[in-house]
């Protein structure tokens, strides 16, 4: 299995919608300076949006690398009962 490669895209992932996030909030706060209510919400939105899809690549992430370290154990397991 390619975990590593997955891992390391989720990673990238994250600090993407970060940035998409940070940005985003950038942006509503300048509307709402200058006036804008009604590009404010609709760039609120994208920040939203933003932030869950971050929720849900940090809970795979999350997933990933405690799947990797099962996979870890369970070669540490078999190696050392092959030894034996």
């Amino acid at each position: 299995m390619q975990s590593r490669a997955w891992i390391t895209r989720s990673f990238w992932t994250g600090a993407v919608l970060t940035f998409v996030a940070l940005l985003a909030c950038l942006i509503m706060l300048v509307l709402h300076a200058v006036g804008d209510r009604s590009g404010s919400v609709g760039v609120w939105g994208v920040f939203l949006v933003a932030i869950v899809a971050w929720v849900v690549n940090f809970v795979a992430l999350v997933a990933l690398l405690a799947w990797r370290a099962m996979q870890q154990a369970d070669s540490t397991v078999d190696s050392s009962s092959r030894g034996s």
